[in-house]
């Protein structure tokens, strides 16, 4: 992404989770380049993120913490409303298991539901209102093509993925006449730590040949269902899931 895009969300300031690496990063510099100030949210520190939004001509705020914490995420509301309130929510943070159902115990299972599904529920909690003020607000919740692939582990990461649909499904019709939309961009295996870490490369590389684009997605492939989604463009496109995966499957 280069500064010669169209400045298609030039005065918008979009919160981004998990903006640290991966496709939360990809996504901070994707708004950034269309002309969005960009507020990063991370357990990670993020300072690589920031210098690539700067480099870009946009401001950047960041805000290491953990999203779990509901008197952490009202700070985030705190200096979010500062900046002049948020335009944009990309929850893209998220764990995964990666385990089997026999390993899988009640702790990580709540673990990954509170980082997954609990988060994203608490950060538009709080950022619903400055939208509201806006009158104008674009809530883009990333889920996962996992949910709709028979494959064995990831029990409790898909059924907080699968939440996190029905969830901007029903948020999605107590917003709309706010001039609100809420959408899920639903990302099929993507190249980043987190699946690498999880899958491996040979599985990484068989699901490239298990599709239509004979390529594994990289982090920008997920960042321009986004910006379609956080934009004008979206007015009246809500409570969908845009399936980003390169034809792995059809829906």
């Amino acid at each position: 992404m280069t500064q010669s895009q169209p400045q298609t969300h030039s005065g918008r300031l979009a919160v981004v989770t998990g903006a640290a690496r991966g496709i939360g990063q990809a996504l901070c510099t994707a708004l950034a380049a269309r002309g969005a100030d960009v507020v990063g949210v991370d357990i990670l520190a993020m300072g690589e993120t920031g210098e690539l939004v700067t480099a870009l001509g946009r401001k950047w705020e960041s805000i290491q913490t953990d999203i779990t914490d509901p008197d952490e995420v009202a700070r985030i509301g705190q200096v979010v409303a500062g900046l002049g309130g948020a335009h944009i929510l990309v929850n893209n943070a998220a764990i995964d298991d990666g385990i089997s159902w026999d390993e899988l115990d009640l702790a990580v299972w709540r673990k990954v539901l509170t980082v997954d599904l609990e988060a994203p529920f608490l950060l538009c909690k709080e950022l619903v209102p400055q939208m509201r003020k806006h009158e104008w607000g674009r809530i883009v919740n990333i889920a996962s093509g996992v949910v709709m692939n028979p494959m064995p582990r990831f029990v409790a990461y898909r059924a907080a993925k699968m939440g996190l649909i029905g969830f901007s499904r029903a948020l999605a019709t107590e917003v709309g006449d706010d001039g609100i939309t809420v959408n899920v961009v639903s990302p099929g295996m993507t190249v980043t730590t987190m699946s690498r870490d999880s899958l491996g490369e040979e599985t990484l590389q068989a699901a490239a040949r298990a599709r239509a684009i004979h390529r594994v997605a990289e982090p920008d492939d997920i960042a321009g269902a986004v910006l379609f989604a956080s934009s004008d463009d979206c007015r009246f496109v809500t409570g969908q899931t845009l399936m980003a995966n390169g034809g792995a499957y059809f829906v």
